[in-house]
Protein backbone atom coordinates (compact mmCIF):
# COMPACT_ATOMS: atom_id res chain seq x y z
CA UNK A 1 0.00 0.00 0.00
CA UNK A 2 1.60 3.72 -0.67
CA UNK A 3 1.04 5.61 1.82
CA UNK A 4 -0.42 8.55 -0.09
CA UNK A 5 -3.62 6.52 -0.76
CA UNK A 6 -6.49 4.96 1.78
CA UNK A 7 -6.85 2.16 -0.76
CA UNK A 8 -5.26 0.52 -3.92
CA UNK A 9 -6.64 -1.93 -5.51
CA UNK A 10 -6.53 -3.58 -9.34
CA UNK A 11 -8.72 -1.97 -12.15
CA UNK A 12 -10.82 -3.37 -15.11
CA UNK A 13 -12.49 -0.79 -17.19
CA UNK A 14 -13.89 -2.59 -19.31
CA UNK A 15 -14.34 -2.09 -23.22
CA UNK A 16 -17.62 0.90 -22.37
CA UNK A 17 -15.09 2.93 -20.10
CA UNK A 18 -12.42 2.84 -21.79
CA UNK A 19 -13.47 3.95 -24.84
CA UNK A 20 -16.71 5.30 -25.13
CA UNK A 21 -17.79 7.45 -21.52
CA UNK A 22 -15.85 10.10 -20.70
CA UNK A 23 -18.38 12.04 -18.96
CA UNK A 24 -18.38 8.85 -16.43
CA UNK A 25 -14.89 7.93 -16.47
CA UNK A 26 -13.60 11.91 -15.92
CA UNK A 27 -15.41 12.43 -12.84
CA UNK A 28 -14.76 8.92 -12.01
CA UNK A 29 -11.05 9.86 -11.96
CA UNK A 30 -11.31 13.22 -10.03
CA UNK A 31 -13.14 10.92 -7.41
CA UNK A 32 -10.43 8.18 -6.84
CA UNK A 33 -8.42 11.35 -6.25
CA UNK A 34 -10.21 13.21 -3.92
CA UNK A 35 -11.23 9.68 -1.92
CA UNK A 36 -7.07 8.59 -2.16
CA UNK A 37 -7.85 5.40 -3.96
CA UNK A 38 -5.34 4.19 -6.05
CA UNK A 39 -6.76 2.17 -9.23
CA UNK A 40 -3.90 -0.24 -11.10
CA UNK A 41 -5.16 -0.43 -14.26
CA UNK A 42 -4.35 -4.23 -15.55
CA UNK A 43 -2.06 -4.95 -18.51
CA UNK A 44 -3.27 -6.58 -21.47
CA UNK A 45 -6.79 -7.01 -20.38
CA UNK A 46 -9.12 -8.25 -22.65
CA UNK A 47 -12.68 -7.99 -22.88
CA UNK A 48 -14.72 -9.62 -20.51
CA UNK A 49 -17.41 -11.16 -23.36
CA UNK A 50 -20.18 -9.15 -23.02
CA UNK A 51 -23.33 -10.22 -23.74
CA UNK A 52 -22.11 -11.52 -27.32
CA UNK A 53 -19.99 -14.18 -25.64
CA UNK A 54 -22.56 -15.94 -24.02
CA UNK A 55 -25.33 -15.10 -26.96
CA UNK A 56 -22.52 -17.86 -28.77
CA UNK A 57 -20.89 -20.52 -26.23
CA UNK A 58 -21.37 -19.89 -22.37
CA UNK A 59 -17.65 -20.84 -21.81
CA UNK A 60 -16.51 -17.98 -24.10
CA UNK A 61 -16.64 -15.32 -21.21
CA UNK A 62 -15.13 -18.05 -18.53
CA UNK A 63 -12.58 -18.71 -20.90
CA UNK A 64 -12.25 -14.60 -21.10
CA UNK A 65 -12.32 -13.96 -17.57
CA UNK A 66 -9.55 -16.80 -16.35
CA UNK A 67 -7.44 -14.93 -18.64
CA UNK A 68 -8.27 -11.41 -16.98
CA UNK A 69 -7.28 -13.58 -13.70
CA UNK A 70 -4.04 -14.51 -14.84
CA UNK A 71 -2.86 -10.88 -14.99
CA UNK A 72 -3.22 -9.99 -11.92
CA UNK A 73 -1.23 -10.49 -8.45
CA UNK A 74 -2.72 -12.70 -5.73
CA UNK A 75 -4.48 -11.23 -2.89
CA UNK A 76 -5.55 -7.98 -4.31
CA UNK A 77 -9.40 -6.67 -5.19
CA UNK A 78 -9.80 -5.86 -8.83
CA UNK A 79 -12.71 -2.81 -9.08
CA UNK A 80 -14.86 -3.19 -12.06
CA UNK A 81 -17.49 -0.12 -12.92
CA UNK A 82 -19.45 -1.79 -15.43
CA UNK A 83 -22.25 -3.67 -13.88
CA UNK A 84 -22.23 -6.00 -16.92
CA UNK A 85 -18.34 -7.00 -16.89
CA UNK A 86 -18.79 -7.56 -13.02
CA UNK A 87 -21.30 -9.98 -13.59
CA UNK A 88 -18.93 -11.84 -16.31
CA UNK A 89 -16.02 -11.19 -14.15
CA UNK A 90 -18.22 -12.71 -11.00
CA UNK A 91 -19.31 -15.66 -13.66
CA UNK A 92 -16.12 -16.84 -14.62
CA UNK A 93 -14.72 -16.49 -10.91
CA UNK A 94 -17.79 -18.65 -9.34
CA UNK A 95 -17.09 -21.54 -11.91
CA UNK A 96 -12.85 -21.07 -11.63
CA UNK A 97 -13.43 -21.82 -7.98
CA UNK A 98 -16.30 -24.24 -7.93
CA UNK A 99 -14.68 -26.17 -11.20
CA UNK A 100 -11.27 -27.65 -10.26
CA UNK A 101 -11.05 -28.88 -13.95
CA UNK A 102 -12.18 -26.23 -15.84
CA UNK A 103 -9.41 -24.04 -13.54
CA UNK A 104 -7.02 -26.79 -14.55
CA UNK A 105 -7.81 -26.56 -18.30
CA UNK A 106 -7.07 -22.82 -18.03
CA UNK A 107 -4.36 -22.48 -16.21
CA UNK A 108 -2.14 -24.82 -18.71
CA UNK A 109 -3.34 -22.02 -21.37
CA UNK A 110 -2.81 -18.89 -19.21
CA UNK A 111 -0.34 -20.01 -15.99
CA UNK A 112 -1.79 -19.30 -12.21
CA UNK A 113 -4.94 -17.85 -12.31
CA UNK A 114 -6.27 -16.08 -9.56
CA UNK A 115 -9.41 -16.22 -9.26
CA UNK A 116 -10.00 -16.38 -5.37
CA UNK A 117 -9.19 -12.83 -5.54
CA UNK A 118 -12.09 -10.32 -4.48
CA UNK A 119 -13.89 -8.19 -7.10
CA UNK A 120 -15.86 -5.10 -6.50
CA UNK A 121 -18.35 -2.97 -8.00
CA UNK A 122 -17.41 0.64 -8.11
CA UNK A 123 -20.22 1.20 -6.22
CA UNK A 124 -19.27 -1.50 -2.96
CA UNK A 125 -16.12 0.93 -3.07
CA UNK A 126 -17.56 4.33 -2.73
CA UNK A 127 -19.80 2.65 0.24
CA UNK A 128 -17.16 1.68 2.09
CA UNK A 129 -14.97 4.35 1.80
CA UNK A 130 -17.64 7.17 2.64
CA UNK A 131 -19.74 4.71 5.46
CA UNK A 132 -15.79 4.38 7.55
CA UNK A 133 -15.12 8.07 6.55
CA UNK A 134 -18.60 8.98 8.01
CA UNK A 135 -18.18 6.24 11.58
CA UNK A 136 -14.66 8.19 11.96
CA UNK A 137 -16.68 11.87 11.65
CA UNK A 138 -14.65 12.34 8.72
CA UNK A 139 -15.48 15.44 6.31
CA UNK A 140 -13.86 15.75 2.47
CA UNK A 141 -11.92 18.76 1.77
CA UNK A 142 -14.78 20.90 -0.59
CA UNK A 143 -17.22 18.53 0.27
CA UNK A 144 -20.70 19.51 -0.94
CA UNK A 145 -23.86 17.47 0.25
CA UNK A 146 -26.29 17.56 -3.08
CA UNK A 147 -29.59 18.50 -0.41
CA UNK A 148 -31.53 19.49 -3.45
CA UNK A 149 -31.37 17.04 -5.34
CA UNK A 150 -34.36 13.88 -4.73
CA UNK A 151 -32.92 10.76 -6.95
CA UNK A 152 -34.63 7.45 -8.52
CA UNK A 153 -31.88 5.34 -8.26
CA UNK A 154 -31.88 2.55 -11.25
CA UNK A 155 -29.70 -0.55 -11.01
CA UNK A 156 -30.97 -2.20 -14.13
CA UNK A 157 -31.28 -5.93 -14.15
CA UNK A 158 -27.11 -5.86 -15.28
CA UNK A 159 -26.81 -5.57 -11.52
CA UNK A 160 -29.12 -7.81 -9.35
CA UNK A 161 -26.82 -10.60 -9.45
CA UNK A 162 -27.78 -13.87 -7.93
CA UNK A 163 -26.39 -15.01 -4.84
CA UNK A 164 -23.46 -17.31 -6.16
CA UNK A 165 -22.03 -14.13 -8.14
CA UNK A 166 -22.63 -11.74 -5.27
CA UNK A 167 -21.30 -12.26 -1.87
CA UNK A 168 -24.08 -12.26 1.02
CA UNK A 169 -22.44 -9.84 3.26
CA UNK A 170 -22.96 -7.21 0.04
CA UNK A 171 -26.03 -4.97 0.13
CA UNK A 172 -28.70 -4.68 -2.09
CA UNK A 173 -29.65 -1.29 -1.34
CA UNK A 174 -25.49 0.31 -1.94
CA UNK A 175 -26.19 3.00 -4.82
CA UNK A 176 -29.40 4.20 -2.50
CA UNK A 177 -27.09 4.40 0.58
CA UNK A 178 -24.12 6.04 -1.51
CA UNK A 179 -26.83 8.55 -2.46
CA UNK A 180 -28.05 9.70 0.71
CA UNK A 181 -24.18 9.37 2.05
CA UNK A 182 -23.56 12.33 -0.27
CA UNK A 183 -26.41 14.28 0.97
CA UNK A 184 -29.38 13.43 -1.85
CA UNK A 185 -32.73 12.59 -1.21
CA UNK A 186 -33.81 9.03 -2.81
CA UNK A 187 -37.49 7.89 -3.81
CA UNK A 188 -38.97 4.63 -3.51
CA UNK A 189 -40.54 3.67 -6.87
CA UNK A 190 -41.77 0.38 -8.27
CA UNK A 191 -38.45 0.29 -11.31
CA UNK A 192 -35.29 -0.01 -9.54
CA UNK A 193 -34.28 -3.33 -11.01
CA UNK A 194 -36.16 -3.26 -14.49
CA UNK A 195 -34.41 -4.20 -17.91
CA UNK A 196 -34.27 -1.06 -20.21
CA UNK A 197 -34.16 -3.23 -22.97
CA UNK A 198 -30.36 -2.98 -23.16
CA UNK A 199 -29.20 -4.07 -26.57
CA UNK A 200 -32.76 -5.44 -27.50
CA UNK A 201 -33.23 -1.18 -28.56
CA UNK A 202 -31.15 -1.78 -31.64
CA UNK A 203 -33.62 -4.59 -33.00
CA UNK A 204 -36.88 -4.00 -31.45
CA UNK A 205 -36.75 -0.55 -30.14
CA UNK A 206 -40.45 -0.25 -29.91
CA UNK A 207 -40.40 -2.36 -26.80
CA UNK A 208 -37.33 -0.38 -25.82
CA UNK A 209 -39.78 3.15 -25.84
CA UNK A 210 -42.49 0.98 -23.95
CA UNK A 211 -40.08 0.03 -21.14
CA UNK A 212 -38.13 3.26 -20.51
CA UNK A 213 -41.18 5.35 -20.50
CA UNK A 214 -42.99 2.65 -17.69
CA UNK A 215 -39.21 3.54 -16.01
CA UNK A 216 -39.06 7.45 -16.04
CA UNK A 217 -43.28 7.04 -15.93
CA UNK A 218 -42.62 5.54 -12.38
CA UNK A 219 -39.68 7.20 -11.18
CA UNK A 220 -41.39 10.79 -11.69
CA UNK A 221 -44.81 9.87 -10.24
CA UNK A 222 -42.52 9.03 -7.25
CA UNK A 223 -40.99 11.96 -6.86
CA UNK A 224 -37.76 12.44 -8.76
CA UNK A 225 -36.07 14.85 -10.31
CA UNK A 226 -33.64 12.93 -11.79
CA UNK A 227 -32.31 9.33 -12.12
CA UNK A 228 -28.85 7.62 -11.46
CA UNK A 229 -27.62 4.72 -12.78
CA UNK A 230 -23.82 2.85 -12.94
CA UNK A 231 -24.43 1.27 -15.64
CA UNK A 232 -23.24 3.19 -19.04
CA UNK A 233 -25.57 1.38 -21.05
CA UNK A 234 -28.57 1.78 -18.86
CA UNK A 235 -27.53 5.50 -18.77
CA UNK A 236 -27.63 5.92 -23.19
CA UNK A 237 -30.37 3.74 -23.18
CA UNK A 238 -32.72 5.75 -21.00
CA UNK A 239 -31.88 9.09 -22.28
CA UNK A 240 -31.76 7.85 -26.10
CA UNK A 241 -35.57 6.51 -25.55
CA UNK A 242 -36.64 9.46 -23.34
CA UNK A 243 -35.82 11.42 -26.96
CA UNK A 244 -37.07 9.47 -29.54
CA UNK A 245 -40.57 8.33 -27.74
CA UNK A 246 -41.65 11.96 -27.16
CA UNK A 247 -42.10 11.49 -23.41
CA UNK A 248 -42.59 15.05 -21.92
CA UNK A 249 -40.89 14.29 -18.44
CA UNK A 250 -37.55 15.17 -19.61
CA UNK A 251 -35.60 13.72 -16.44
CA UNK A 252 -31.81 13.49 -16.82
CA UNK A 253 -30.01 10.50 -15.45
CA UNK A 254 -26.36 10.97 -14.33
CA UNK A 255 -24.07 8.93 -13.91
CA UNK A 256 -22.89 8.16 -9.86
CA UNK A 257 -19.35 9.14 -10.50
CA UNK A 258 -20.68 12.74 -11.61
CA UNK A 259 -22.92 12.93 -8.36
CA UNK A 260 -19.92 11.53 -6.35
CA UNK A 261 -17.77 14.35 -7.93
CA UNK A 262 -19.83 17.22 -7.04
CA UNK A 263 -20.33 16.02 -3.67
CA UNK A 264 -16.33 16.07 -3.36
CA UNK A 265 -16.45 19.94 -4.06
CA UNK A 266 -16.99 19.90 -8.62
CA UNK A 267 -18.42 22.73 -9.63
CA UNK A 268 -20.80 21.89 -11.84
CA UNK A 269 -20.74 24.80 -14.42
CA UNK A 270 -16.90 24.04 -14.87
CA UNK A 271 -17.71 20.57 -16.19
CA UNK A 272 -19.76 21.04 -19.63
CA UNK A 273 -17.62 18.16 -21.31
CA UNK A 274 -19.81 15.90 -18.78
CA UNK A 275 -23.35 17.71 -19.58
CA UNK A 276 -22.54 18.22 -23.08
CA UNK A 277 -23.01 14.37 -23.34
CA UNK A 278 -26.57 13.86 -22.07
CA UNK A 279 -29.35 13.48 -24.04
CA UNK A 280 -31.51 14.77 -21.91
CA UNK A 281 -30.28 18.65 -20.45
CA UNK A 282 -29.02 18.22 -16.65
CA UNK A 283 -28.61 21.56 -16.29
CA UNK A 284 -32.24 22.82 -14.61
CA UNK A 285 -31.98 20.27 -12.38
CA UNK A 286 -28.51 21.25 -11.45
CA UNK A 287 -29.76 24.82 -11.18
CA UNK A 288 -32.77 24.51 -8.95
CA UNK A 289 -30.75 22.22 -6.56
CA UNK A 290 -27.83 24.61 -6.32
CA UNK A 291 -25.53 23.20 -8.06
CA UNK A 292 -24.46 25.34 -10.92
CA UNK A 293 -23.50 28.53 -11.16
CA UNK A 294 -24.30 30.93 -14.12
CA UNK A 295 -26.12 30.67 -17.46
CA UNK A 296 -24.96 29.10 -19.87
CA UNK A 297 -25.58 25.10 -20.46
CA UNK A 298 -23.67 23.00 -23.85
CA UNK A 299 -25.96 19.98 -23.00
CA UNK A 300 -28.84 19.43 -25.80
CA UNK A 301 -32.12 20.62 -25.17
Amino acid sequence: MTEDYVYEAFYYPGCTMKTGVDESNRPMQLVLKKLRIKLNEIDEWNCCGSSSGHAVNHEIPVGMGARNFSLIQPDVPVVIPCPSCYRNWATAKHHLETEPETKKKYEKMYGRIHSGNEILNIYDLYHAVLTEARAKGHVFEGETPLKGLKIAVYYGCGAMYPKTLRPLERRRDTVERVVRHIGAETVVWPWPNRCCSAFVSAVYPEIAEELVVQIVTGAYEAGAEAMVTTCAMCQMNLEMRIVSSGLQLKIPVFHLNQLMALFLGEKAQEHNDWWKYHLVDPVPVLKKAGLWEGEESQAPS
